[in-house]
């Protein structure tokens, strides 16, 4: 059973468990795509309400595909973790076997993150377009894909530590940075629309 057919509460007790996943990784790419769904709904709460209705609805689709590709990133880093858990029990921490699990325990997150800042991006246009009734939800949206985000990021740069190639580790943490310049960068995008409708 994959986690976005799971109930929500079951989801929570595996984490709260003695289980190893799901994890930070997983419990960031459902808080992603939550944050993707409340968006979706400004979008579709808006659709037709104003001239802004037609583009909203557009990114509403777009948060849709967010929120769907978030849920199955989460699947992805619980099997990562699982897989890099399974080597470091048989094998050398510095050996093909294990170097090869930490690097896939590294992307997950990192597209988790890269995602969550497409979420924050668009929700950009959801604050300053939406309806306005809603806006506090789209606001609440985009602070948990911003929070995913950085956990993601966080987990990128641990498990960075993990790895022996240099020129991996170096190419990792550049997009790390970026990653997290940007969604910084939308982030005060997103606070100087809020403080302006206050």
């Amino acid at each position: 059973m994959t986690f976005a057919e799971q109930p929500i509460g079951q989801f929570a007790a595996d984490v709260a468990s003695t289980r190893v996943t799901p994890s930070g990784g997983a419990v960031a790419a459902v808080s992603g795509a939550m944050g993707a769904s409340l968006c979706e709904m400004v979008c579709i709460h808006t659709a037709n309400s104003n001239a802004a209705g037609s583009t909203l609805s557009d990114l509403g689709e777009e948060f849709g595909r967010h929120r769907r590709r978030l849920l199955r990133l989460a699947d992805d880093d619980a099997a990562a973790v699982d897989s890099l858990q399974a080597a470091f029990r048989e094998h050398e921490s510095t050996s093909n076997t294990v170097q090869t699990a930490v690097k896939r325990a590294t992307d997950v997150p990192l597209e988790i993150a890269t995602v969550c800042l497409a979420v924050i991006e668009a929700g950009v246009d959801v604050v300053e377009n939406g309806n306005p009734n809603a806006v506090a939800d789209a606001v609440t949206g985009i602070a948990l894909a911003h929070a995913a985000h950085r956990s993601a990021v966080f987990t990128v740069r641990t498990n960075l530590e993990l790895l022996t190639d240099p020129e991996v580790v170096s190419n990792r943490d550049r997009q790390a940075t970026e990653l997290a310049q940007a969604a910084q960068a939308a982030m005060d995008r997103v606070d100087e629309r809020v403080d302006h409708s206050l």
